[in-house]
């Protein structure tokens, strides 16, 4: 079955993302390894070819908060390519079957420009950055029940075997970070919605029996935002 691109490679007809693997030297990431930094001075670009990534931004006060999860098709590190400044990221692998094709910089920007992808690039960008501003919006409206279920569906995977179900690989302690809250707040609702038959929990996952289910069970608080 053919992988469903994201992102920038979702853009693109197959012949265009084809010449730029064809470009990029094949890489395998090992989970949490970083394959890049935030603050890096790297001139390269990375097309994700299989598995998944998790994007984080490291805050004023020294923690890391989990931004998103991107999925095959998508480009990284694009703007510090175009721009010439540091990353503003770091990437990590989720899962061991993390591949990536590598293409530096000045190739990147020379096939963009031969096959006339500039604009479809930075669109892509514009998306990013809308969804982005998008995201903070709707989270601020919520309380932190809501912003849980919201951020859990977001970061999930495609859908598991089981049409009804996604799949979360992330730890109670990144879902957290990317909601805001103490670990122990978290154990507790995930605990809870355990308990209620909503989620079942493996070591580093997390499957979720039913968007629905799950909003119904964290909507008590909505609107609401304190605890």
């Amino acid at each position: 079955m053919a992988v469903v691109r994201e992102g920038f490679g979702g853009l693109l007809r197959d012949d265009q993302w084809e010449a730029l693997v064809r470009a990029g030297s094949p890489r395998v990431h090992r989970t949490a390894v970083p394959i890049m930094g935030q603050g890096d001075r790297d001139d390269t670009v990375h097309l994700l070819l299989g598995g998944n990534v998790k994007v984080s931004v490291l805050l004023r006060d020294g923690t890391e908060a989990l931004v998103a999860i991107r999925g095959p098709g998508e480009v990284l590190g694009e703007m510090s390519v175009l721009s010439g400044l540091p990353r503003t990221t770091t990437v990590r692998a989720v899962r061991a079957s993390c591949s990536t094709h590598v293409i530096p910089g000045v190739r990147f920007r020379s096939l963009v420009r031969t096959m006339r992808l500039e604009r479809l690039l930075w669109e892509h960008i514009v998306r990013r950055q809308q969804e982005s501003e998008e995201l903070r919006t709707e989270m601020a409206k919520l309380g932190s029940r809501r912003r849980l279920a919201e951020t859990m569906l977001r970061l999930a995977g495609p859908p598991a075997a089981d049409p009804g179900t996604v799949e979360l690989h992330l730890t109670q302690r990144e879902i957290g970070e990317a909601v805001g809250r103490s670990l122990s707040w978290v154990q507790t609702e995930i605990r809870r919605l355990r308990e209620a038959g909503v989620v079942s929990t493996g070591r580093r996952s997390l499957i979720i029996h039913g968007a629905e289910r799950l909003r119904d069970a964290l909507a008590d608080d909505a609107g609401a935002r304190t605890d």
